[in-house]
């Protein structure tokens, strides 16, 4: 490599190649904001960061990311905790609080402002629709930015998280067809949950566990095979979003042999608790989908190891723990943070223990999601890509403390967990954001993202 002046940043230490391979003792060259080169010699630079016998992974991209689910989270303290997890892009959903969905041009638009303001990493947004009114916002909000569009099939609220009709979404797959962007869907058939909770409810059955009992796994199954379909007929792209079954990746993996334009996702909770993590834990452990049963997170795990399964993520939604431990396990509220363990959890679990190897890590959370939703310039590094990467200790060891989380709530399911793999630093377009336990920026300096 030649140059005539020298670089802004240098960085040596083993890179992980966008194909998982690692060129060992290397150097990464930054050049305002982007990488320019990966190379075997060390280059002029004014800024040279050394970090032998550590890993420089891509920034992770985080593509289920809830950062308004609970007011007292909100944007900064949620991206703060995505940098101290080597983070450096997530992708919000848009059902805020208070009642604002991300569902007009308007809308998005004052989102994008306010992550301009508040964001210490990345951010891209999900846009969405209610069950009535003119389907012409979408392509609003896509020229807007919107990375895709979410939607429900059962309600958790009526305003700001309803359930849209069948009739609505085949009309709006349509619509969202033709914007290219994908649609992402919450799979659970709303008749079947509903009726369950009454029984269960009826009976006296409120344990932490019975919330996982209530949702049976045909809910999600059932609307999986349903939204395919509706994919199938309009020609939609459909990102399948926290799946917790095989069959439901199966499904996925069936239609897309079909021709159906489909991806799916699972969770890290998905893969590291089960259902018993509700008795242990109470309503820290609530989730929809709920946690289930060991041999479906083996399931899940077998799926990871094929390639079935597209991409791993956090749905980062968290409450104050007075809002999950409740006497009744149906007034819990849904949701649990998981911004600032995604990439390491992953690692030790996946990684570390030899369940995956490096390549399919990379692509699970960091090239994989930046696919999916279009952010080309970020989740590798290689040549024009955003410099957002991650000096990454792959032989550390360390346990999960809920007072050692960036989060604003201050807890986390995984409580106790030993870890092996952690992040060192966390660099945002050549900056750095996060060294050694803390963040080293102010909200600002995360830009907003759009799909190219």
């Amino acid at each position: 490599m030649t140059q005539d002046a020298p670089l802004d940043l240098a960085v040596n230490g083993d890179i992980v190649r966008p194909d998982g391979s690692v060129l060992r003792d290397g150097w990464l060259s930054v050049q305002g904001g982007r990488i320019v080169a990966l190379s075997a010699s060390r280059p002029e630079a004014v800024e040279v960061l050394t970090a032998p016998g550590m890993l420089i992974l891509p920034g992770f991209v985080d593509a289920h990311v809830h950062t308004r689910s609970c007011v007292d989270e909100g944007i900064t303290a949620t991206t703060r905790a995505a940098a101290a997890g080597g983070t450096t892009t997530i992708i919000d959903m848009p059902f805020d609080k208070p009642a604002r969905p991300v569902n007009s041009k308007e809308t998005l638009v004052a989102k994008i402002e306010d992550v301009g303001r508040e964001a210490v990493v990345d951010v891209a947004l999900y846009a969405t629709f209610g069950p009535t009114g003119d389907l012409s916002v979408l392509g609003e909000m896509a020229s807007v930015g919107a990375a895709g569009f979410k939607v429900s099939t059962i309600e958790a609220d009526p305003l700001r998280f309803p359930r849209i009709p069948d009739g609505r979404l085949y009309e709006a797959f349509q619509e969202v067809a033709g914007t290219g962007l994908p649609v992402a869907a919450h799979q659970e058939n709303q008749e079947i949950i509903f009726s369950q909770e009454d029984a269960f409810r009826a009976r006296g059955d409120t344990a932490p566990i019975d919330h996982a009992l209530s949702r049976p796994p045909v809910a999600e199954a059932e609307a999986a095979g349903r939204l395919l379909e509706l994919a199938h007929w309009t020609g939609a792209r459909l990102h399948m979003v926290h799946g917790t079954l095989a069959r439901t990746f199966d499904l996925i993996d069936w239609n897309r042999s079909q021709g159906v334009s489909a991806t799916g996702e699972t969770c890290l909770q998905y893969l590291l608790l089960t259902m018993d993590a509700l008795s242990a834990q109470g309503g820290r452990a609530k989730c929809n989908p709920p946690l289930r049963s060991q041999d479906e997170v083996d399931a899940l795990w077998a799926r990871l190891e094929s390639g079935v399964i597209d991409i791993v993520t956090s749905d980062h939604s968290p409450y104050p723990l007075h809002r999950k431990e409740t006497p009744n396990i149906f007034d819990a509220f849904a949701g649990m943070p998981g911004a600032e363990t995604l990439g390491p959890l992953l690692y030790s679990a996946g990684v570390a223990t030899g369940r995956i190897d490096l390549a399919r890590f990379v692509e699970l959370v960091c090239s994989g999601p930046a696919d999916v939703f279009g952010l080309v310039q970020k989740g590798r590094l290689s040549e024009g890509s955003d410099a957002d990467f991650v000096v990454f200790d792959p032989n550390a060891e360390w346990t999960v403390q809920d007072d050692a989380t960036h989060y604003a709530v201050g807890w986390s399911p995984y409580h106790g967990q030993e870890v092996r793999g952690r992040v060192v630093s966390t660099w945002l377009r050549g900056s750095c954001v996060f060294r050694d336990g803390d963040v080293v920026v102010e909200a600002g300096v995360g830009k907003f993202v759009a799909p190219i």
